[in-house]
């Protein structure tokens, strides 16, 4: 029992080594980071929604991410390990990111809302332009289209029983 004990001691002592992650040389900034990463959340969502429309238009989507930010793939993972030991570092890049979206997200709701609103607002003139003879003819096409609420006999023009 003691010497269990004394082996699974000596492999938690020797697992709790503290694993400090150098800096590279080639670090990519903070900003940097979350413009990479910007993207990459981007064009995974992209995928999600139009996959055949993002393949015919990169075909290597980390390759276009790399090439944009003038990075290679190596750089990128060292980069990536270093932050990730650096938790407060991470942190930070995430929540800039979060930013980042929540402020694209907003612009595209506020887009989309005064397309909603036009579009409104020329069918709404539309309506007021349009002639009150015409609109009354329009109105009274609409009712005859409607069925009727009692079946009748057409013969007799009495309700059925």
């Amino acid at each position: 029992m003691k010497t269990v004990f004394l082996a699974v001691s000596t492999l938690f002592l020797i697992s709790c080594e503290n694993l400090d992650v150098k800096k590279p040389s080639n670090l990519i900034s903070e900003d940097q980071m979350v413009e990479i990463l910007y993207d990459v959340v981007i064009i995974n969502s992209a995928k999600g929604i139009n996959k055949q429309l993002l393949q015919k238009k990169i075909n290597d989507p980390l390759a276009y991410i790399y090439k944009k930010h003038n990075i290679d793939s190596l750089q990128f993972a060292q980069s990536n390990t270093y932050y990730t030991f650096k938790s407060d570092a991470y942190k930070s890049i995430y929540e800039k990111l979060e930013l980042k979206l929540t402020a694209q997200k907003t612009e595209y709701e506020a887009l989309l809302e005064e397309k909603k609103r036009t579009k409104d607002s020329i069918r709404t003139s539309k309506q007021r332009k349009m002639d009150p003879l015409n609109r009354e003819r329009q109105i009274e096409f609409e009712s005859k289209m409607r069925p009727p609420l009692k079946k009748l006999d057409t013969l007799q023009k009495q309700p059925l029983k």
